[in-house]
């Protein structure tokens, strides 16, 4: 028998209250208790829910019955959907939007209209719309006013942090719903921030697979023997949480926070060549930057925005008065070759260095800069002493590399950071630089990091938080 009016009423009205509820008894679903903790979390006026997960645990299934159950059970209900490619967008969340809503009774089902790109409750003023998150598309998240508003936004840590830059009003709207999900693979951007410096604004949730039904026991079996339960592939496909070093990052967050912890330079540093790295740039965000390393020691020297190629010359001399360094290296590509050409007049021993140029190694390196980098890891590996920075901090862990059909390491390039939504790593850059050549010291010497620049481990998180 066909329910009554007065019958739906109070169904919905009970149902508003309990997204779980809705889930059950209109979408046929069985929530696992981590499905459960989300709805459950996201049922109110305002709420902002990261989840980080592992494979197969039911993240983009819980984001679709959320999204139905909120254009169903609340009036002008809007939910924006969005993830960071076409493929994870409608080959994954669509896909269980239209899953579920195929489930449905048929009461249910008649209520919608489903599209390519979005999903309409007939005689209503709900619509829930897709719309992929790249960075040629900063408005993804922009331009959506609705009494009530629930962003979706899946693999949310592969969304650029421009497109978040840009709908940073509407997401901050006081009774805007965020809901976040993802597989953690990066340290950067917006969606690590949620879980770390942005926390107080988040309700943060984590999916791991150990803890799922929906997950084959044998998953995290085959994972662990593959890569260990200590590697990060075991981290962010098995457990939701975040790698040490990122999944495709050349350098583990743990390295530069070790490196940036310590206070003492091994003694026989007097006994090590002092080295400039310079990396210039000139118009645009980027920066020119300067890093001074002598032996397991480094420290920025400048990192400044729109210096020509005379002003950063003129800079660079200035401060080689001081440190009498053994060898200078700049990358000489674009504006850096004037910077070069000046520097090499002054007497300086002074080297241009092309990222893209022929590496020593070139059996093992795509090129020089790749070549550099890996260096500079090793370097990182034997326990060196840092400049407690957050900047020169981001810039080392936001490369990412991978191996070529060849066998080569290919370090990623500031062209695909910049898709990314990450700035280019001119510090990292410019410490990398010192690892072109082998350099010998002239004469001993004893290196000393100006006061204001050394931390205790208790005064660096301080300067972090």
């Amino acid at each position: 028998m066909a329910a009554s009016k007065g019958q739906i009423v109070a169904a919905l009205r009970k149902y508003r209250r309990d997204p779980v509820l809705f889930a059950r008894k209109v979408l046929h679903l069985d929530p696992t208790p981590q499905q459960q903790e989300f709805m459950n979390e996201i049922a109110f006026p305002g709420a902002k829910v990261c989840v980080r997960s592992g494979h197969g645990t039911g993240k983009s299934t819980a984001l679709a019955a959320t999204g139905i159950w909120f254009v169903s059970t609340h009036r002008d209900a809007l939910v924006p959907c969005t993830a960071p490619t076409a493929h994870q967008l409608e080959d994954v969340l669509w896909r269980e939007y239209r899953r579920l809503i195929g489930n449905m009774n048929a009461y249910w089902r008649d209520q919608f209209i489903v599209n390519a790109d979005r999903i309409t409750r007939k005689n209503s003023n709900c619509l829930i719309v897709a719309r992929t998150a790249r960075k040629e598309n900063p408005d993804a998240l922009q331009g959506f006013h609705a009494p009530n508003i629930l962003f979706e936004i899946d693999e949310a840590a592969g969304v650029p942090d421009g497109i978040f830059e840009v709908a940073q009003g509407a997401l901050s709207t006081p009774s805007a719903r965020v809901a976040m999900a993802a597989n953690p693979t990066r340290l950067t951007g917006y969606f690590h921030r949620a879980f770390n410096g942005s926390r107080a604004l988040w309700k943060c949730l984590q999916f791991s697979c150990l803890e799922s039904s929906l997950v084959d026991p044998s998953y995290p079996r085959d994972i662990a023997a593959e890569y260990g339960e200590d590697s990060d592939m075991y981290r962010v496909r098995v457990l939701g949480d975040f790698p040490k070093g990122g999944l495709f990052n050349l350098i583990s967050l743990d390295l530069v926070d070790a490196a940036m912890s310590r206070i003492e330079s091994p003694s026989y540093e007097s006994t090590a060549p002092r080295i400039i790295g310079v990396d210039p740039a000139w118009l645009g965000s980027d920066r020119s930057a300067a890093v001074l390393r002598q032996g397991m020691s480094a420290r920025i020297l400048f990192r400044e925005r729109g210096l020509n190629t005379d002003r950063l010359a003129q800079l660079i001399a200035h401060r080689a008065e001081s440190i009498d360094p053994d060898a200078i290296f700049v990358d000489q590509t674009g504006v850096g070759a004037g910077v070069y050409d000046q520097l090499a007049k002054t007497g300086l021993n002074v080297f241009g260095i092309a990222f893209s140029q022929s590496p020593v190694e070139p059996e093992r390196f795509v090129n020089k800069r790749a070549e550099m980098w890996w260096k500079m890891r090793e370097w990182m590996e034997r326990g060196p002493v840092l400049e407690a920075n957050q900047e020169l901090r981001t810039d080392l862990i936001a490369p990412e590399y991978f191996t070529t059909d060849a066998g080569k390491i290919q370090l990623e390039s500031k062209k695909d950071m910049r898709k990314r939504g990450l700035a280019s790593p001119d510090l990292g850059d410019a410490l990398a630089l010192t690892f072109a050549m082998n350099v010998n010291a002239r004469h001993e010497r004893q290196f000393v990091m100006e006061p204001s620049e050394q931390y205790s481990p208790y005064e660096w998180m301080k300067r972090r938080e």
